[in-house]
């Protein structure tokens, strides 16, 4: 047994997919030949009822064949949909995708088939007839032509405003709960002019020409005389420049609603681009213009975030602000293994005091530069600078199981960034610097610190004040790198080999002891 939502989406595929079609098709037909004797000269209704007494067996698949074609057409289109919607197992992305594609477009698709099958069979039976009876007036033949093409415009108009009107009611709101379907209705759909014209046509032009119709057979004039009586006819003139005004205010109507909302659009592809300097230019104050101006704000709004975001993002590693921004802001943290690089300038309060605070500005933003650069370009990331000195870290907030290898990498191309700006440094007669790094890994405790109203992320624990510890003991040992047996059995076999251990040492703080390691191609 369907649930109720699922016996509501069975009965809206039935209506959208077979009975609105055939029921549009029927009752306009039956509507045409209940009018038939309004609207068609007389030899037209005796030569109808002369092809009934004659019983002719291909008029009538000529007249009834192409709608029961239609129709398995569209009971094969509908197939993927009623898998997708219906199908307890399921169905694959690629049938889904074709699904959610034919969902979006079935009311063009329904009622274009429609209209084809209408206006064939209509061709197929008026040739048919004038094949049955060739005496019969030309006249009769054109009238009967033009009134039922117009009838199936009719019929295409009243299937394709309810399929669509029962579509979005029933079934799109259950297949794009959330969105999303932009990416399917590109392409074959109406435009609002196009939309326009169908029902300009089906309720206005369709009208007059039933109108004119029924005033030739009525007068006894010829519909190839049409042209000479809006000259000569005041009536046939009015009803000649209603037509023509009842069109150009029915387009200029859907122009003036289609280029706006062509511009909204534009602006919002170039917005989700992140072109946040679009603008809409507005027109006018209805709907459409306070929509405009909606659209603009939107885009303020965005331009302004992103500014914040890009701030952020230069005040702390732009993963760590993405990490924060999509997480809840409260205090806390959690866990975790992970390694510390702590480096450290030698002597540099001494080389402060001889220089300007503009030259040791200058030259420690590019060494931190040049340290950033090396850090980032091994997934770590730098927790905070403090003074002369960088605290960074490997393997969180972004999990990394190899984070004690991509420190030491780190640590080994910070000592070559170094050298090369020693040497820079030196040609523009600036002194080198010296740096000592330190490196453990343990468990660390990650998270925002601090207030209710003011916080911080950062990493604390004891594997933090290890790492700044070990990096104290590079002066006195006369290293440039040290590191952790913590940090060193993570190590690759070949990078382990050629550690040189330089004993254990109790360091501030610690009860126990650590033994240090060096590497000997880091000198």
């Amino acid at each position: 047994m369907m649930k109720p939502g699922r016996t509501l989406q069975f009965i809206a595929f039935l209506l959208i997919y077979f009975i609105v079609p055939f029921c549009a098709c029927l009752f306009t037909l039956l509507f045409a030949n209940y009018t038939a004797s309004a609207f068609l000269p007389d030899q037209f209704l005796a030569l109808f009822e002369a092809t009934q007494i004659k019983n002719d067996l291909t008029l009538a698949i000529f007249t009834w064949a192409p709608f029961p074609i239609i129709t398995l057409i569209l009971f094969f289109y509908s197939l993927p949909i009623a898998k997708f919607l219906f199908s307890t197992k399921g169905c694959n992305f690629i049938s889904e995708e074709r699904a959610r594609h034919r969902i979006v477009h079935s009311p063009l698709t329904i009622s274009i088939l429609g209209f084809i099958g209408w206006e064939i069979s209509n061709f197929l039976s008026v040739c048919r007839i004038d094949a049955l009876f060739p005496e019969a007036p030309h006249q009769s033949i054109v009238t009967v032509s033009i009134l039922f093409g117009f009838w199936g415009l009719f019929a295409f108009a009243f299937s394709y405003a309810t399929t669509t009107y029962l579509n979005k009611l029933l079934i799109i709101p259950c297949v794009f709960p959330e969105g999303g379907l932009g990416k399917y209705a590109h392409g074959k759909q109406f435009s609002i002019v196009t939309k326009q014209f169908i029902f300009w046509a089906a309720s206005t032009l369709f009208p007059i020409v039933l109108l004119i119709f029924g005033i030739l057979l009525r007068t006894g004039q010829n519909i190839f005389n049409l042209h000479e009586l809006v000259h000569n006819d005041v009536l046939f003139e009015v009803i000649a420049i209603m037509l023509v005004f009842s069109f150009a205010f029915a387009m200029s109507f859907a122009s003036s609603l289609q280029h706006p909302l062509n511009q909204i659009e534009k602006a919002t592809e170039l917005i989700k681009e992140q072109k946040f300097d679009t603008r809409v230019k507005i027109f006018s104050s209805d709907e459409l213009g306070l929509l405009g101006d909606a659209v603009n704000e939107m885009a303020e709004g965005l331009a302004e975030r992103e500014r914040i975001k890009d701030t952020f993002g230069r005040i702390v590693d732009p993963r760590v602000r993405d990490y924060l921004l999509s997480n809840e802001h409260s205090l806390g943290g959690k866990v975790v293994e992970a390694s510390i690089l702590f480096s450290d300038l030698r002597d540099f309060t001494t080389l402060s005091e001889k220089r300007k605070p503009e030259e040791v500005l200058y030259i420690l933003n590019r060494y931190f530069q040049e340290m950033s650069n090396a850090i980032e370009i091994h997934g770590g990331f730098i927790n905070k600078f403090i003074g002369d000195a960088i605290l960074a870290v490997f393997g969180t907030p972004m999990p990394m199981a190899d984070h004690a290898e991509r420190a030491f990498a780190t640590a080994l191309q910070m000592q070559k960034n170094l050298d090369s700006l020693n040497a820079q440094f030196l040609k523009e007669g600036l002194t080198e610097l010296k740096m000592g790094i330190g490196i453990h890994t343990g468990s660390l405790l990650v998270g925002n610190i601090g207030s209710a109203n003011r916080m911080e992320f950062t990493v604390i624990g004891d594997t933090v004040n290890t790492a700044s510890r070990v990096e104290g003991l590079c002066k006195g040992l006369k290293k440039n790198l040290l590191l952790t047996e913590n940090t060193s059995i993570l190590l690759p076999e070949n990078i382990r080999s050629k550690l040189q251990s330089e004993g254990e040492y109790e360091l501030k703080g610690r009860e126990t002891k650590e033994r240090i390691y060096s590497y000997s191609e880091a000198e």
